[in-house]
Parts: C-alpha cells; structure tokens; sequence
C-alpha cells in the first residue's frame, strides 16, 4: 500500500504534475543507478541505498551541453556538480531527517510517546535517478512512502526546465524530511497530508 496521501503532493510541489516530467523525459541528470550494496544511516543505522549516487559517475560535458542548452540556471548546475558533498552525506541527510521530524512529533504532547518509540531500523530508502512514475495514482512523483514495506523512494536532484512548472529544483535532502514525516505520520497514527498549519501537533487522527 502507498500512502493515499501522495496526491495532494501537487499542492505543496513535492509532487510533480502529469506532463512536466514527461514534457523533458525522465532526464537524469546524475547519470543511470548502479547496483550497489545497501548501506546504514550513521546515527540511527537506517538501512539505505543509493544506487551509486553518493558518488555519481556522470559524462559531465555531455550533461552540461544539454543543461547549457535548456538554460539551467548556474546554481542549479553547481548543485548538481557538487552532489552529494560526500559519499557519506546521504546517510547523515537521512539521520538528520529522522532526528527532525522526531523533535517536531515530540513537541506534540500526546503524540510524544509514540513519537520517541518509532524504530528507525524499520526503514528502507531508496535513491531514485529521476522522478518516477507511481503506478497507484498514475502520476510523477519526486517521493513516496509506501507504507505496507516501510519504504521511501525519493529521487536524487532534478529541476524542470519546461511545462508550468519550470524553474522548480527538487532535492534529495528536503524530499527526504517530507517522507520521514509521512513515516511518522503513519506510524503514530495521525493523518500524514494534507499538512494544516501546526503540523504535526494539528494533525487529525486516522
């Protein structure tokens, strides 16, 4: 089961509309995934995998004439040059994540306890190449959580350079912090989107 919540994606941006993908083709922009073994988060040992893109092997002339083509903004060619930071950045991307959406749920009063019992270990994640189609709803998404298997899927850094919605830049680190908190949702049991103001101490109970 994916979270029914994907859907209202399109009204925050995390979603990406039908069309916009598409209108580029699903451009990835680090190159194709690798098969890699998986990996575990640093601080809470959640377990990962990156499909290569800790240490993305990119044709960069090739991948920069394109860009320089479509006009992708400078800094979103440096983010791009300089992703991940590290091969160990992902893991502290996704421990920073969870220590993040834990304190907020933990602000919440009767959400506290439940909140600080969630198991980290129960988490897989993976790093899409692009944004990818989810086959529930039929639309491109840039993450998921898919909550039957404790999965996320989110992709690496993609930016749309056509449709209505050119000049969005979508990246791992933030999209990352989005799903964990759709995690948590789920797991405590409280409705994960739409998000009203106050989140997550507002939110309903499913």
């Amino acid at each position: 089961m994916i979270t029914k919540s994907i859907f209202p994606l399109a009204l925050i941006g995390l979603f990406l509309f039908a069309g916009s993908a598409n209108a580029q083709g699903y451009f990835e922009f680090l190159g194709s995934p690798r098969s890699v073994p998986d990996k575990y988060s640093p601080k809470y040992g959640i377990r990962y995998n990156t499909q290569g893109y800790d240490e993305p092997d990119v044709n960069w002339n090739k991948k920069l004439k394109k860009m320089a083509k479509k006009d992708v903004p400078e800094y979103v060619v440096n983010e791009m040059l300089r992703y991940p930071g590290g091969p160990g950045e992902i893991g502290k991307w996704i421990d920073a994540a969870f220590e993040q959406v834990q304190s907020d749920f933990m602000k919440c009063g009767s959400l506290a306890g439940r909140a600080r019992s969630v198991n980290p270990k129960s988490l897989y994640i993976t790093i899409m190449p692009t944004a990818f189609l989810e086959p529930y709803y039929k639309v491109d998404v840039a993450g998921a959580y898919y909550p039957s298997t404790h999965q996320i899927k989110v992709l690496n850094i993609y930016y749309i350079w056509s449709g209505s919605n050119a000049g969005w830049l979508r990246h791992a680190r933030d999209l990352l912090n989005w799903e964990i908190g759709n995690f948590f949702a789920t797991e405590v049991g409280v409705v994960p989107e739409p998000r009203p103001a106050g989140w997550p101490c507002t939110a309903k109970a499913k």
